[in-house]
């Protein structure tokens, strides 16, 4: 017996009556299927950072090996050097290389696109994992590390000059897909950046910081993207708001439950300020596939009711398809591999409005437990009922709704399709 359940997944409430099945031998699907849920949430468990992991000089020893850089090749000159550069003209070719790299091929830290003439032969890197005493070894591991066309580096501010240190500081964030063949994303983070500059004008280390433990970033790397976060590389379309586009930048590629106090303080007060600028809606822009990236709860504490028999393993993320007249609510349980749908149709409260916020009514009339994304093979679920959410604003490739008969909830969502 399926016990009744509700499942309210991007604001439409809807109900699950019991459903009576008759005991059956399990299937080999059933049981493949059975068995990948124990060895997923197993594989994961480990790959979790324990408590004692989040060492502050990064990972412990027992990680590391993990971490080891592929051959890189012996250390070798990179040719002429450009001594006697003041602090402040080095920090503006750095700010170049950072976002953009040397000769334009993508910041240097996604492409390996470094101006050499800057650093000493020699150079130490070292980052929560690693440290490496060879520019042209660094610059070898970054070139087979990020997948430049799917990754992106920001420069937060300026980058600042310390005359009495010789050392220039940068921030960045950044993330993308590293070239694996299982093509991991890494999440948005951040990054503080330290250059101590020799007595000649050349970088001779560069100490880079996390905002993500080191712990975190070994376990992105090795969870496939088909179990990762979802993410969109839609570019940044133009006259897009500047909030919007910073809002973007916090939670595109993130699950709702990993974000830093601070930065959900910080996402609160983008929410609100979009909302209060009342954006116009232009309803082509909501046909697609969208992800929830981002969940701020409702005024009693309230969020996605997800009460369904089920478990909700950390790997798993919700979607939402959007046509014309209809909406698709995607649950997976097991990853893409298994996944709950509900739909029905969807309706404008008031056609003759184009400016936020947006009111729609969704009645959901179907429901299925399904294998992977083929409809032939989804088992029928007892679901229906109306939901109501407004759309508080729609861009090219984020949305923000709230649930208006479930909570209160406002989601953020990035268009993946």
């Amino acid at each position: 017996m399926i016990r009744p359940c509700l499942f309210a997944l991007g604001f439409a409430v809807t109900k699950c009556t019991p459903l009576s099945l008759k005991p059956a031998p399990i299937s080999r699907r059933g049981w493949m299927a059975k068995s990948l849920a124990s060895t997923s949430a197993a594989l994961l468990d480990a790959l979790r950072p324990p408590s004692a992991v989040a060492e502050a000089d990064g990972l412990p020893s027992d990680l590391k090996k993990y971490t080891v850089l592929a051959p890189l090749g012996a250390p070798s000159s990179t040719g002429s050097k450009l001594s006697g550069l003041s602090l402040a003209e080095i920090a503006s070719r750095l700010s170049r290389d950072l976002v953009e790299g040397s000769t334009g091929k993508g910041g240097y830290f996604i492409s390996g696109d470094i101006s050499t003439q800057l650093f000493r032969d020699d150079c130490e890197f070292t980052d929560p994992t690693n440290t490496v005493s060879s520019l042209s070894r660094y610059q070898n591991a970054l070139q087979i590390l990020f997948d430049p066309e799917n990754s992106f580096v920001q420069l937060l501010e300026p980058l600042k000059v310390d005359e009495s240190r010789n050392v220039i500081t940068a921030r960045i964030r950044s993330g993308g897909v590293l070239k694996l063949p299982w093509k991991p994303y890494i999440s948005p983070y951040e990054s503080t950046i330290e250059y101590h500059v020799d007595e000649n004008g050349l970088i001779d280390s560069q100490v880079q910081d996390w905002s993500i433990s080191a712990s975190e970033a070994l376990r992105e790397t090795f969870t496939p993207s088909s179990l990762g976060a979802p993410y969109s590389n839609l570019s940044q379309p133009q006259n897009e708001p500047e909030e919007v586009t910073e809002l973007f930048d916090l939670v595109n590629g993130h699950r709702p439950d990993l974000y830093s106090q601070e930065a959900r303080f910080r996402i609160a007060s983008l929410i609100d300020r979009i909302a209060d600028a009342h954006y116009e809606w232009h309803d082509e822009d909501l046909i697609g596939k969208w992800a929830l990236a981002y969940l701020q709860p409702g005024p009693d504490g309230g969020g996605i009711d997800r009460r369904i028999p089920f478990p909700d393993l950390p790997f798993n993320n919700n979607y939402q398809i959007f046509s014309a007249d209809a909406v698709t609510n995607i649950g997976e349980l097991l990853g893409p591999l298994l996944e709950v749908r509900v739909g029905g149709s969807l309706r404008e409260e008031d056609v003759t409005s184009h400016s936020t916020p947006k009111r729609f009514r969704a009645n959901i009339d179907a429901g299925g437990l399904c294998l992977g994304e083929s409809d032939e093979k989804c088992l029928p679920l007892p679901i229906s009922g109306e939901g109501i959410f407004d759309g508080v604003y729609l861009g090219k490739r984020l949305r923000i709704g709230q649930n208006i008969n479930g909570g209160g909830a406002r989601v953020v969502q990035v268009k993946v399709a």
